[in-house]
């Protein structure tokens, strides 16, 4: 286990150097018309990026471990205060922030800090789309439906593909459907049977809204 501990920080440093290299090479100017202080800067924010990396390897390590003696890595108290380190020294490991939220979320049931650090997340990455879907999920999950019909609106805005453009019109209609606001209701079918014309369900919905 030490040995894959020792590998698994040398090739985050190693991914962290190649890609500040890159970095460096595409789109700064060269080291010697740049300002001392600038330069510190960066060295600053690189070593921040590699131990986030290195603190990201190591929590998978730790959860290897904790599943070996068959044990719920979710429930350990140990594991939040280094996702939230994570968090702190690379605000765009999104994932990080995303499995903080969760755990707050359904294990913990801490509603109040799992918005918090979710609207955090949310500010620092902006065009997540998975963030801004988790917001809306946990709206739905609420039964604050008019919250999640807007936060859902917004996701889809930055969904990656049909699947997850899917799940946020999912949202929105079921939300429509709580508010009986039949308009946004069927815009939102509408779409939805684009996606998939020939889904038993929606079809089944397309009749049920049909008769209203």
């Amino acid at each position: 286990m030490k040995k894959l501990f020792i590998a698994c920080w040398l090739a985050a440093v190693l991914m962290g150097t190649f890609g500040d290299f890159w970095y460096e090479r595409t789109f700064l100017p060269p080291a010697d018309e740049r300002e001392q202080q600038s330069v510190l800067i960066e060295v600053v924010g690189e070593f921040k990026t590699i131990l986030a990396r290195y603190l990201y390897f190591k929590m998978d390590i730790y959860h290897e471990v904790l599943e070996e003696q068959g044990l719920d890595n979710e429930k350990d108290a140990e594991l939040m205060p280094l996702l939230r380190m994570i968090t702190l020294l690379d605000p765009s490991m999104t994932d990080t922030y995303d499995q903080i939220v969760w755990d707050l979320y359904s294990v913990q049931h801490d509603v109040e800090t799992a918005r918090r650090i979710l609207d955090e997340g949310i500010q620092r990455n902006p065009k997540d789309y998975h963030l801004r879907f988790r917001k809306a999920l946990i709206f739905y999950q609420e039964k604050e439906y008019k919250e999640c019909e807007k936060a859902a609106i917004e996701a889809i805005a930055f969904a990656p593909g049909p699947v997850t453009s899917a799940d946020c019109l999912r949202l929105i209609y079921w939300s429509a459907d709580h508010l009986e606001e039949r308009d946004i209701q069927r815009k939102a079918l509408h779409d939805l049977l684009k996606l998939r014309p020939n889904d038993v369900l929606w079809l089944r919905e397309k009749e049920r809204l049909d008769k209203l």
